[in-house]
This record gives C-alpha cells, structure tokens and sequence, in this order.
C-alpha cells in the first residue's frame, strides 16, 4: 500500500503540469520492481499557505513522500529513492527549466502493528497488468 504524497506550494502550477508530474512519478513508482502496482496510491496536495525563505513570491517547492510498509533493506529503499528523486527532478527541469524551486524525496516506513488497511483495486484491474 505505497502512498506517494506530492505536496506543492501554492504557485506551482505556474512552473509546471501537475498532472505530467504526477504522472511521471506513478510510473516510476510502479516500475519499482519491490511495490505492488494494484497498492501505489499518488496524489497531490497543495498548500494554501506558502513562505519560503525570504518571502518573495517567486519562490516554490515540491516535497514528496513515499510511505511504505516496513521490510524493505536501506540499499533497497535508497535505491528507489534516488531512481524517484531523478524522476522528480527530470520532470521538473524539462517543464521549468532553472526556476527557484525546493526539491525533496523522502521514503517514510509504516509501522505494520500501527496500520490497519483493505485494498479491493488488485482484485478489479485487468490481468494484463
């Protein structure tokens, strides 16, 4: 039960397409050989309220997490990260180019005693998944 949360500030829209970002990263998510593709959940949250640095307006930032249950090895998580951190910053730089933009990449691990879930999508998708 992957989640990759894209949180945004609230002018990003003017450096790129939200829907090519999150695109691009759902794709590079599910091509990870060690998360299920009928479990990774992407989606977008945009912050109302956004101060960066000095305050100009000018400035954004794009901060993404994966949450993911416990289990998988340090290479296996740094491995992955680093493969979705290029993705973010590939996508970003082919659509804003050099813009003053904060970019991160956080793989966060789910305790499984503290969560609780039930995904009915794997048994809906097609089998030619």
């Amino acid at each position: 039960m992957p989640h990759q949360i894209i949180e945004v500030s609230e002018n990003i829209e003017e450096f790129i397409d939200l829907k090519i970002l999150s695109q691009a990263l759902h794709r590079c998510a599910v091509s990870q050989e060690v998360l299920k593709i009928g479990g990774v959940r992407t989606r977008v949250s945009k912050s109302h309220l956004t101060i960066i640095a000095d305050e100009s307006s000018n400035y954004g930032f794009i901060a993404v997490y994966l949450r993911i249950a416990e289990g998988r090895s340090s290479d296996v998580r740094k491995k992955m990260g680093e493969e979705l951190m290029q993705c973010l910053c590939e996508t970003v730089d082919k659509q804003a180019g050099d813009v003053p933009l904060a970019l991160s990449y956080e793989i966060q691990e789910i305790k499984v005693d503290m969560r609780w879930n039930r995904n009915r999508v794997p048994s809906f998708m097609s089998s030619e998944v």
